[in-house]
């Protein structure tokens, strides 16, 4: 559960429990149409058939608008803490939907795997997804993608995360370590420092931390 910049927080332990065993059967009746179901899904609708770069950009262009359009007193007025947010910073509660939008996206397609090995593919996927992201600077998808993996539906599929390469392993963990809480999100706001960013899509919470810190100096 991940807490987001409008006081609201993201909770995915509600999505339907996933078995780690896979099931293949099929009445012979239904095998022509589902034989052409899977013929149609693989050219349209599978995740794998996209590669970690292209899910990055393609996140990261959707996001951008949505983060330009803040403007400076939604964030210094704390509107989307207000009743009427919708009308006092409508652009934030915008920016916390699309933070909604890809974590539950992940988590779905996660899910909806129908093998063991697929699903570990998918994870692994979403893994390298959040890595592009982080290279592109684009850390509010980075924090939406590793909250999702995260979640308690997702970690606690331990045969998935067991076919995970010891590559990928590492990557999660490093992108895990560096998107902590702990310390006020200390470990994200050197790493920004570091790389003396000329431009990023910040996650939200440590402007909002940032805010309420220089309001009491």
């Amino acid at each position: 559960m991940m807490d987001l910049p409008n006081g609201q927080s993201i909770i995915t332990t509600t999505a339907a429990s996933v078995s780690e065993k896979s099931s293949s059967s099929e009445s012979l009746s239904d095998k022509g149409s589902s034989d052409l179901k899977k013929s149609f899904d693989a050219v349209v609708f599978d995740v794998l058939k996209v590669t970690p770069e292209e899910y990055a950009g393609q996140i990261t262009l959707m996001d951008a608008p949505v983060f330009k359009a803040i403007q400076p007193e939604e964030l210094s007025s704390c509107g989307w803490n207000k009743k009427e947010k919708h009308i006092s910073a409508p652009n934030v509660v915008a920016f916390t939907r699309r933070f909604n939008q890809t974590s539950f996206w992940v988590v779905r397609e996660i899910l909806h795997a129908q093998t063991l090995k697929i699903r570990a593919e998918v994870l692994s996927l979403y893994i390298r997804t959040a890595k592009k992201l982080c290279d592109m600077n684009n850390l509010h998808a980075v924090m939406a993608v590793v909250s999702a993996l995260q979640s308690a539906p997702i970690f606690r599929l331990t045969k998935t995360w067991a076919l995970l390469s010891r590559k990928d392993k590492a990557t999660f963990d490093r992108l895990d370590y560096l998107m902590s809480k702990e310390d006020n999100y200390k470990r994200l706001r050197d790493f920004i420092s570091s790389q003396s960013m000329v431009s990023c899509i910040p996650y939200l919470a440590i402007a909002d931390e940032f805010r309420k810190e220089n309001t009491l100096l």
